[in-house]
């Protein structure tokens, strides 16, 4: 009874607002981790640049019911990322500017590490309207001190959630599908084998 009069209330406001309805795909942290028969870190410390304008873009994806749904995707990410490199590398930390390179001199950076990350969603449900699918696209450009391009990683996680799951957590196809980017990234830098550099 309880979930039939919640998808009535989400088929109703679908219905009288027709907006886009804000979802929020963070990962849960304790699940970035690293397997126990990983490879080894790399000894390379790493930064990672993401422009201002990245953080506070808002994007809009289809949801059910003929609605859509907005995220903030490189905000909702950022720590997850930063956690994730720092399973990979010695050290990572955040820069203000790709081009700051006295900056990583000073903390002995190795790589800087861009990412471009785009979404997706669509849902099954004609009814309600948060995404029983969605997809995370992550890239990860590798330069080296120098600015050199040495390596460019992908890596595309898929989420899906039911209606009994999402109904408590309107938003859990896309952290379903943030956490697999992750791990997957996370597989493909290690396999990257990056060594530090003098």
């Amino acid at each position: 009874m309880k979930s039939l009069k919640f998808a009535f209330l989400l088929a109703a406001a679908s219905i009288l607002t027709g907006c886009a309805h804000p979802v929020m795909i963070s990962p849960k942290l304790d699940q970035i981790a690293l397997p126990a028969d990983a490879k080894p870190k790399s000894q390379a410390k790493v930064a990672y640049f993401i422009p201002a304008d990245l953080l506070a873009q808002e994007v809009v994806t289809p949801g059910g019911g003929g609605d859509k749904v907005t995220s903030y995707p490189y905000r909702d990410l950022e720590t997850s990322f930063y956690k994730m490199l720092s399973n990979v590398f010695d050290g990572a930390i955040k820069v203000k500017s790709a081009d700051d390179r006295e900056a990583m001199a000073a903390k002995g950076i190795s790589y800087l590490i861009t990412p471009t990350i785009t979404v997706s969603s669509d849902s099954s449900s004609a009814f309600t309207w948060p995404p029983t699918d969605y997809t995370v696209n992550l890239q990860c450009e590798i330069k080296d001190k120098n600015g050199k391009l040495v390596d460019t990683r992908k890596a595309t996680g898929n989420g899906q959630a039911t209606f009994s799951e999402f109904k408590a957590d309107v938003g859990l196809s896309g952290k379903r599908a943030a956490e697999a980017a992750m791990l997957k990234m996370q597989n493909e830098l290690l396999d990257a084998q990056l060594p530090a550099l003098n």
